[in-house]
């Protein structure tokens, strides 16, 4: 008997030997009622990103913000019209003089190595040197530095019956809208504003304020005259037709004669009757002849 279960020790010592898993397979959680024990399927390890394929179709590519339909900047390129542009560019947003050494650094521009660009950028219409300091300026459409200034200059264009855009005073004089809103608070500007946004656009001369007898148009008149709106041209001729009226017609163009052609002289005619007459019978055939 001793013999018997020598043998099926080593049997079942066999088949245990033969039922373990290395250490990166299933793990066993619990024995059974028999002793087998029972094993679990192993946890996967998370994939690093060394270990990820190049060429693994769910691998999403890096978006990038690059929009490729703009060109780069690249400079102020090598052409001199180019150049000549950027410069004025540059010199138009500075709000003091400017040497033509810093100007040349911080626009970019050859203008101290390049003799003809100069030359045309001295002979540009909005460029103004100043000989004795040996700056450059920008010459806006109104050279206003101060409130003074800016209202020396809306009356002095309100005498020509014009106004001044806001828009080209604020290349020189940042504040403008502000000055301009007290102006008109004041009574000494009119100030015309866009619909939407009712952000000023046009300043004019006031010549007529309050001080001098003038009064300011009341608010029901305004709104009034906010609410009228031009009739549809179909509506308003059927009213004109229905009183009686009659739409005046818009001149018409006149019509350009059509270009003749110049009358040639024509071949001139012979009215001299032709002389007919049979050679081999010797008789005129144009004469009548009567028998007697």
């Amino acid at each position: 008997m001793s013999a018997l279960q020598k043998e099926v020790s080593d049997f079942k010592r066999k088949i245990q030997e033969s039922t373990q898993v290395p250490s990166w397979g299933p793990t066993a959680v619990k024995s059974t009622a028999g002793g087998g024990p029972t094993y679990s399927q192993p946890s996967t390890p998370p994939a690093s990103s060394s270990n990820a394929s190049p060429s693994d179709p769910k691998k999403k590519k890096a978006k990038t913000n690059v929009v490729y339909s703009q060109p780069k900047e690249r400079g102020t390129g090598s052409n001199l019209n180019t150049q000549l542009v950027f410069a004025v560019d540059w010199l138009k947003k500075q709000q003091n003089p400017v040497r033509l050494e810093d100007m040349a650094i911080y626009s970019n521009t050859p203008l101290l190595s390049n003799a003809e660009l100069l030359q045309m950028f001295n002979a540009h219409p909005l460029v103004v040197l100043n000989p004795k300091t040996n700056t450059y300026t920008y010459k806006h459409e109104y050279q206003v530095r101060s409130p003074d200034e800016l209202l020396k200059e809306i009356k002095m264009r309100g005498k020509e019956g014009s106004g001044i855009s806001i828009k080209q005073l604020k290349e020189t004089f940042p504040t403008a809208v502000q000055v301009i809103e007290e102006f008109e608070k004041e009574g000494k500007v009119l100030v015309m504003r866009t619909s939407k946004e009712a952000q000023p656009r046009l300043v004019f001369w006031n010549d007529v304020p309050e001080s001098q007898g003038g009064k300011k148009v009341e608010d029901e008149f305004l709104s009034l005259w906010a609410d009228l709106h031009n009739p549809v041209e179909a509506d308003l001729l059927r009213s004109l037709e229905r009183d009686g009226l009659q739409a005046t017609a818009s001149e018409s163009l006149p019509i350009k004669p059509l270009p003749t052609k110049k009358k040639g002289k024509k071949p001139r005619t012979s009215t001299r009757p032709a002389k007919i007459t049979n050679t081999h019978l010797a008789i005129d055939l144009s004469k009548d002849f009567v028998k007697s």
